[in-house]
């Protein structure tokens, strides 16, 4: 009877417990790309979601160059592709790519600011290893 008992408490326990279990991620407000679009010279497509959380991206068609130029993202010509990507709490990755006139791709990380203008920030870059000594 005890056994019983104890069985049917493990199992009502381990049906609650993956809620509790779930990787515990900080909740991050949406970004919404319409605003960032238009900052960067950009035109999402009908498909592109309005907004992207955290580790969603969206690819969106570069209109005005200038504008993407004054983000620090230089010599893309229009119909370039931009992939937003949402890389952390306020932190969006642009990264821009195209094929004509030549293959060239060029990559920005930002944090966003609550007036709604971008930061660049340095992306990280993974420490090297060591070399071993003899």
């Amino acid at each position: 009877m005890k056994r019983r008992i104890l069985l049917s408490s493990a199992f009502a326990v381990s049906l609650l417990a993956p809620a509790s279990i779930i990787a515990q991620q900080p909740y991050v407000d949406p970004i919404r790309i319409d605003a960032i679009a238009e900052k960067l010279g950009t035109k999402p497509g009908p498909s592109t979601p309005r907004e992207i959380e955290l580790g969603q991206s969206a690819t969106l068609t570069l209109t005005n160059p200038d504008r993407l130029a004054t983000q620090g993202i230089k010599g893309m010509h229009e119909g370039a592709r931009v992939t937003l990507t949402c890389v952390g709490p306020g932190r969006l990755r642009i990264e821009a790519d195209e094929l004509q006139p030549v293959a060239k791709n060029a990559v920005l990380t930002v944090k966003l600011v609550d007036d709604g203008t971008f930061t660049p920030i340095p992306d990280r870059v993974a420490p090297q290893p060591k070399p071993r000594e003899p």
